[in-house]
């Protein structure tokens, strides 16, 4: 029998923290799951910000792009018809519709849909005018497609953390794959941040544990409430944000975008 493969890396204080992380998301990992929305402040400017607007322009077949855990399946299906999803492989439970990298997925079929959804997964793609042009190739005319991301985050789901994004470069990275914007607008700031960072010892350290994890959550809730306000009160002009959220519409008469520099020496590069 083969003996799984160990490394230095796999011990020590941080290996420990993101191997709890990762079983607290899979067994918590909802966004309608109070234990995740309360779990930090990051939680909960993430979840305040996207959840309204989810419940306005989710509708009819969703595609959740990047699913991952199937994080936000509850919300979408409170406003949605079908939902479906794509990711390179199952996570925590959750098995996705399509298995496939969200830059090239031609086993979904164009015209499918009439929301894509994609939540904190454009930081992980090389490529990412890649991914939003599948997503309007799979969405139907005048479909919407509902993008989050993040401004302040530290590395994660390492090695492919490749971007962090500003408000005017997530509308440029949408209006150049030839959508119409319809909002886009930043949430969360640099308190809301630090805290997801101390959040991870406490009550990240405590949450595997049966009644003590949940009295370390309900006693760690206020803080995430209040940072995530004052982030609002003090960076009024969002020059800080945690991150950033847009909605973005195929025209309905759908129109060939032009790709720009970076684009063409990418697919110079690999024509």
């Amino acid at each position: 029998m083969a003996v799984p493969k160990t490394s230095k890396d796999d011990f020590g204080f941080l290996p420990f923290l993101k191997r709890n992380q990762e079983r607290f998301l899979d067994l918590h990992g909802r966004s309608a799951n109070w234990r995740l929305v309360i779990f930090s402040a990051t939680a909960y400017a993430t979840w305040k910000a996207a959840n309204p607007v989810m419940v306005r322009h989710c509708g009819g077949r969703v595609l959740d792009g990047g699913a991952g855990r199937g994080v936000f399946s509850k919300t979408i299906l409170k406003t949605a018809s079908a939902y479906e999803s794509i990711d390179l492989a199952p996570r925590g439970g959750h098995r996705p519709t399509w298995t496939g990298d969200i830059t090239e997925m031609p086993e979904v079929p164009a015209g499918r849909y009439d929301t894509v959804v994609c939540q904190q997964v454009l930081e992980h793609v090389s490529r990412p005018w890649r991914a939003v042009a599948e997503f309007r190739r799979v969405l139907k005319p005048g479909g919407k497609v509902i993008v989050s991301v993040p401004h302040l985050s530290r590395r994660h789901e390492l090695p492919h953390d490749y971007f962090r994004y500003t408000q005017e470069g997530l509308v440029s990275l949408l209006k150049d794959t030839g959508y119409e914007i319809l909002e886009v607008a930043p949430y969360g700031g640099i308190l809301s941040f630090l805290h997801h960072q101390t959040s991870f010892i406490f009550p990240g350290l405590l949450t595997g544990i049966p009644i003590l994890g949940t009295v370390a959550l309900l006693l760690n809730a206020p803080f995430s409430w209040l940072f995530a306000m004052l982030d609002s009160a003090i960076d009024r002009a969002s020059l800080i944000p945690l991150g950033v959220i847009a909605v973005a519409r195929k025209p309905a008469a759908a129109r060939n975008p032009q790709p720009d520099a970076a684009q063409s020496d990418d697919q110079a590069t690999n024509g």
